[in-house]
This record gives structure tokens, C-alpha cells and sequence, in this order.
């Protein structure tokens, strides 16, 4: 199999019938893939131009028919002989594997993990704040191929050499399984990446983070970033959890006010116990983004959290006047 990306920018050779997404990936050529080439994820998605077979039964049940009719596939499904010809985009031939150490492991909430990466080799990469890597999870005796999850870096860019991740638990999950159960301090991982286009405009409009759980992540290192660059401009956080116990980064996101000069941080519990003690602001996060907000014409919005949360939110926002144009968000399931 001859596949050539981008009308010849690269071209490589791989034996006939080898999964596309597995041959990119032995060139040093990564692709989102969150379920490890299973098909579940529908993150693999390439353009084919021309070579591809017809789409498998695996592939229908992802892609809509407007995709399919597009030449979209699934990188995992896609098995062909003689020569096939790809488009992707400029950030997937950009990414690049990266090994690196386990130098710190810190439970914030009872299920969620925090996780410091020294990187190795390289020893540093270069991304933008709200960006995410692909976390390598080790094959097992059962099943040997290694699978992908993707977690935005909770660190900056001027943190290079260290990314910092944050892990949620999930029942019977492949890879929390593995973070919360068997990796230790000083082990070896390997991440690679960076992807994505969850990051800060130019633009020096104000804006209104709003994150749920573990979606704070790529929102902290937006404003570690800002804070970084000395960035002036307004900035409001709502951050959702359901109890005190998992109001995570409340001192950082506090202290950062002394280092951003337009910063607010709004925390919000939604499920507050009585013993939390809570004063703060309550309930729906929707609703108090209703109530608290002010108009937002000439406003920007980054959200990152479920998809409940974040069209409910969206919803919100719009009633005081923001516009669909300068909403940008990261859902995850």
C-alpha cells in the first residue's frame, strides 16, 4: 500500500491491508484515536481522495452520510491495497510522540488524579493553552494493542518540559483503570500530540470561561497562560462541581486574581452537602450564569465540559446577547 497525504507532502509504504490509522502511526504520524482503532470513538476521521474501499458497516454506524459522501473514513477501518491518497490536517503531520517520566501523582478530589510528566525525549513540547495529547495506555496479556485517550494539559505553555493532566475516574474505564490502579511515580509513559483547536483567540475581547468536573483542565492552563503573558483583558470563570470536595484548584484559581488584574472566579456547587457549608453560589450552573452575567455583545465564551452542560450553558449565554460566532467550547463524554 503507497499512501500519499496532501498531494504529495508525504508518502509512505506499508504492507497491503494494514489499518490506516496503525500505518500512519508506525511513520511517526499520529491521529486522534480515543478507543484504540475499535471504531467507537469517531475521532480518526480522514479524507480520502481516491483508493479507499466502500465504507464498512463499522464506519456507517459513526459518520453521517453528508461525511461519508465527502470521502470522510475512519483511519481504523480503512484497509487498502495498491496506492490511496489522504488529506489531513496540517496538525496531524505536526504532532510527534513524546516519551516522559511520572515525577508527581496527586489526588484532588476523590475521583480525580492529577499527573506531572517530565518529558524526555523530546524533553519538551510546544503547544497552545486548551490543546490536548493522546495518553498511551498500555497493552495487556489480553489484549496487546495499546488504546489512546485524550486530556488537555491543566499546565501552560511555558511549562514545556511538563505537561500537567488530570484524570476523572470511569467505571470499568481502560485507561483509569490503569492511572488509578497500577501507575506509580517514576514510571515511563508516552503521550503524543499536541492536537487540537480549543485555545484563546487574538482577539482582545473580554471573556467568560465556564467549565464542569474535569473540564477545568484545559481552562487552567488558559489562565495560568494569561497570567503567563500578562494579559489585560477581562476574564470571568464559572466553575461547576457537585460538592465542596470536588471544587478542585479553588487557591490557584483565587491567587491567580493577584495575577490578573480583570480576573473573576465564580465557583458553583451543584449538589452542595450540608456539611460542605456552602456560601457560595448554587444550583444550576446554567441559571446562575443567567443571573450573574452581564450583557455580552462584544464578549467571547471557551467551555469545556459534557455536552449538557455545555448547550445548556450556550443557551444561557445567549440570552445576554453573546453571539454564535465567539462561542468555542470542548465537549467530552
Amino acid at each position: 500500500m503507497r499512501v500519499i497525504i496532501n498531494d504529495g507532502e508525504r508518502e509512505l509504504s506499508e504492507e497491503d491491508g494494514r489499518p490506516l490509522l496503525f500505518a500512519l502511526m508506525r511513520q511517526r504520524i499520529f491521529i486522534p484515536s480515543a478507543c484504540g482503532g475499535k471504531a467507537s470513538c469517531g475521532q480518526c476521521r480522514v479524507r480520502v481522495i481516491s483508493g479507499a474501499p466502500a465504507h464498512v458497516d463499522e464506519e456507517r454506524q459513526v459518520l453521517r452520510p453528508d461525511e461519508m459522501a465527502l470521502g470522510i473514513h475512519l483511519a481504523c477501518q480503512v484497509r487498502a491495497s495498491g496506492e490511496l491518497r489522504i488529506e489531513l490536517p496540517r496538525g496531524y503531520l505536526d504532532a510527534r510522540q513524546y516519551r516522559g517520566t511520572v515525577s508527581r501523582i496527586s489526588d484532588l478530589a476523590p475521583d480525580l488524579r492529577e499527573i506531572d510528566i517530565d518529558l524526555v525525549d523530546p524533553p519538551s513540547m510546544r503547544f497552545r493553552a486548551g490543546q490536548y495529547v493522546q495518553f498511551v495506555v498500555p497493552g495487556t496479556e489480553r489484549d496487546p494493542q495499546p488504546s489512546y485517550r485524550a486530556y488537555s494539559m491543566a499546565s501552560p505553555p511555558s511549562q514545556a518540559g511538563r505537561l500537567t493532566l488530570l484524570f476523572a475516574r470511569v467505571p470499568q474505564g481502560t485507561c483509569t483503570g490503569y492511572v488509578f490502579g497500577r501507575l506509580r511515580v517514576g514510571e515511563e509513559v508516552a503521550v503524543n500530540g499536541p492536537f487540537g483547536s480549543f485555545y484563546l483567540s487574538e482577539a482582545a475581547r473580554p471573556i467568560v470561561l465556564v467549565a464542569g468536573g474535569s473540564g477545568i483542565a484545559p481552562i487552567r492552563g488558559m489562565l495560568l497562560d494569561m497570567a503567563d503573558r500578562g494579559d489585560p483583558r477581562e476574564a470571568v470563570f464559572f466553575f461547576s462541581a457537585r460538592t465542596r470536595a470536588e471544587m478542585i484548584y479553588v487557591d490557584d484559581l483565587r491567587n491567580l486574581a493577584q495575577r490578573l488584574t480583570g480576573f473573576r472566579f465564580v465557583p458553583v456547587l451543584s449538589r452542595p452537602l450540608p456539611e460542605d457549608h456552602w456560601e457560595g453560589e448554587r444550583g444550576g450552573l446554567p441559571a446562575v450564569l443567567a443571573r450573574r452575567l452581564p450583557p455580552l455583545d462584544g464578549w467571547e465564551s471557551y467551555l469545556c465540559g459534557g455536552p449538557g452542560l455545555i448547550d445548556a450553558s450556550i443557551g444561557a449565554m445567549k440570552t445576554r446577547g453573546l453571539k454564535d460566532e465567539r462561542v468555542f467550547f470542548d465537549k467530552f463524554s
